[in-house]
């Protein structure tokens, strides 16, 4: 079965179809079992819908909106818009009533496809809550029936998928070959999506990407990693959300490499998800592995003694992984082959197996991956490739390799990339990847875009070796009161890595010392409690104990003896409740909205800055 690689994403897909028409292409899950598509029959399925999207007058360029999570449907509703040679606009299924409202009106879309009756009524409650109509949505498809018809100004606007699909077929008669027609009448040029950033900053901004910086990326990585992916028994499992620009990059991926996308149940069931399809590779977060990180950690600090010596010896003779105890234990007198069968047996092959047992690689993105994850990983059998990229460059400019990989870096710039670090540290990126520039944005398009590089906002590093380490945003920088500049991500990422912390958020610019906002992982601080007596009526009221406090100062100690002494954070505040997407914490991709968490806890910001730095201690 041969790679597919033409000159845009839509020749690339019918080229798919011609090559292998009955081989399987997506799987997905319904409530009673697994379904299967081919390439040929999901062809037929997009050509209806889109055919639907044209009864609805849907036209070259005309904004055609996505509020799915990752399904089947989300991947049959975007090729039915290209195939109208519309423009896909993905939002986040997470995304709130206010961002919803704000891309569809912005973007000016003309249909929306909803995942459910909750998306319904996110949009119903946008428009009530005082926003004004937005008058270009004439048209909501629901990829499900709803279980009530609501009457509603939003309600007469909607139909279901099913009732498109019989608009399709009624179109199709008219002019057949339109469907194919308009896939091959691309151009590299047109645009594929208007990919709207998270807006850490600010309001979100629409980037134009066309299927030329689509196809670009994708020659970059069947240059990479053609010896890697085979071309027979691929099997991909999907979970990311297509809305991230590494999702949408995923989406498509399928019609040239020609695997078997899977599709997950629900993040809820991706444990068993992982178990039963197991996958041979995975396109994921961080956050995937450092889960499991922390669930072997766990299990390992509940196991026997030999399990316990096995695996910290594994850690301490390869370095893989950090000890899960503070006590040393000894296994010299067993032969070091032995140790290595050991761990393999004790400790890796489940870790292996917890992730389906086929799983070779992961292509990992979106946030900074910690190099002790990476390194045990690689140990379990599981290569996990760290990438850079932004929705501006269409995902990736860097990537790791199995031929070239260096955990703690994000890998080295794919050929067709030009990559280099400012004097202010900034990384600068010139390539065909690079988006048009920001819908109806020119002032933040011709900032982000000059003198033909693109620049990027990150800072970091390039080694002798060409590896591209992020340090942090340029925005994000802290500058101390004494003059100090200090990457807070560097800080976060390594605090997360105790399994007793969830989230870590380090505050200080302008300010004499570093402190921080912090959330538990809430199992770990049930079980402490109950094997510690601890009472407690409320988690509230549980971590303001002073047990749990001095376990945090503990956790916090170990990380600070790692840090310069300007970088250790000096006090700190558990809160009861995450930080959340829905709260206005953190974006659709989960990264912090630092000014917004500045503006909601500033008092108690504040008050960490009243009284001389004094960490608690044990009595």
């Amino acid at each position: 079965m041969p790679f597919v690689l033409k000159r845009t994403v839509t020749e690339t897909f019918l080229s798919r179809v011609a090559i292998t028409p009955d081989q399987v292409a997506f799987r997905f899950r319904s409530p009673e079992s697994w379904h299967e598509v081919t390439f040929s029959a999901f062809y037929v399925e997009a050509r209806l819908v889109s055919f639907g999207l044209m009864s609805l007058g849907v036209v070259p360029n005309d904004r055609v909106a996505i509020v799915a999570g990752t399904r089947y449907e989300w991947t049959l509703s975007d090729m039915a818009i290209l195939g109208a040679r519309g423009v896909t606009v993905p939002i986040y299924a997470s995304n709130s009533a206010e961002d919803l409202y704000y891309i569809l009106n912005h973007s000016e879309s003309r249909v929306a496809f909803l995942e459910d009756e909750a998306q319904l009524e996110k949009l119903e409650q946008a428009l009530e809550g005082g926003a004004k109509p937005i008058k270009s949505l004439e048209t909501i498809v629901l990829f499900a029936s709803p279980r009530i018809r609501r009457q509603s100004p939003v309600s007469k606007r909607v139909i279901t998928l099913a009732e498109l699909k019989l608009l399709g077929e009624s179109e199709e008669q008219q002019q057949p070959g339109r469907f194919t027609d308009n896939l091959n009448a691309a151009t590299p040029g047109d645009l594929v999506t208007i990919c709207y950033t998270s807006g850490t900053t600010g309001v979100p901004k629409g980037a134009l990407l066309t299927h030329d910086n689509m196809i670009t990326v994708l020659t970059d990585c069947l240059v990479l990693l053609e010896k890697e992916i085979r071309q027979e028994g691929e099997v991909s499992l999907s979970f990311l959300p297509f809305s991230h620009i590494l999702g949408k990059l995923e989406s498509v991926a399928v019609y040239v490499f020609g695997w078997i996308q899977v599709f997950a149940t629900d993040l809820a069931h991706l444990h068993e998800d992982f178990r039963e399809v197991r996958p041979t590779l995975v396109f994921a977060v961080p956050r995937t592995f450092e889960k499991a990180h922390e669930l072997v950690l766990d299990a390992v600090a509940h196991g026997s003694d030999l399990e316990q010596r096995t695996f910290e010896w594994a850690c301490n003779e390869d370095n893989f992984c950090r000890p899960v105890a503070k006590k040393r234990f000894s296994i010299t007198g067993i032969e070091q082959p032995l140790r290595r069968l050991l761990a393999k047996q004790l400790i890796f092959r489940r870790v292996a197996a917890a992730f389906g047992g086929r799983l070779r690689f992961a292509v990992c993105g979106g946030a900074p991956l910690p190099r002790e994850i990476g390194e045990f990983f690689q140990m379990a059998g599981i290569t996990i490739l760290e990438g850079y990229g932004l929705t501006e460059t269409c995902a990736p400019v860097t990537l790791n390799t199995p031929e070239r990989l260096r955990f703690g870096t994000v890998g080295r710039p794919m050929p067709e990339v030009t990559l280099k670090v400012a004097e202010d540290g900034e990384i600068l990126i010139k390539s065909r990847r690079l988006f048009r520039g920001y819908y109806k944005m020119p002032e933040e398009t011709a900032e982000a875009l000059r003198d033909g590089w693109f620049h990027t906002g990150d800072v970091g590093n390039l080694d002798k070796d060409g590896f591209l380490e992020i340090t942090d945003r340029k925005k994000d920088i802290i500058i101390t009161s004494g003059g100090k500049s200090i990457a807070p991500q560097k800080i976060e990422n390594r605090a997360m890595l105790d399994k007793l912390i969830h989230q870590f958020v380090v505050h200080g610019d302008k300010r004499p010392y570093l402190t921080a906002l912090l959330t538990l992982n809430r199992d770990t601080v049930l079980e402490y409690a109950h094997r510690h007596n601890i009472l407690f009526s409320e988690y509230s009221e549980l971590v303001k104990n002073p047990r749990i406090i001095i376990l945090a100062q503990r956790a916090i100690d170990r990380m600070n003896e790692q840090l310069a002494s300007y970088e250790t954070i000096k006090k700190f505040i558990v809160l009861a409740e995450d930080f959340a997407v829905d709260t206005g914490e953190l974006t659709p991709s989960l990264k912090f909205r630092r000014s917004t968490i500045n503006r909601k806890y500033e008092s108690l910001l504040n008050s960490m800055y009243a009284k001389p730095a004094r960490p608690l201690r044990e009595a």
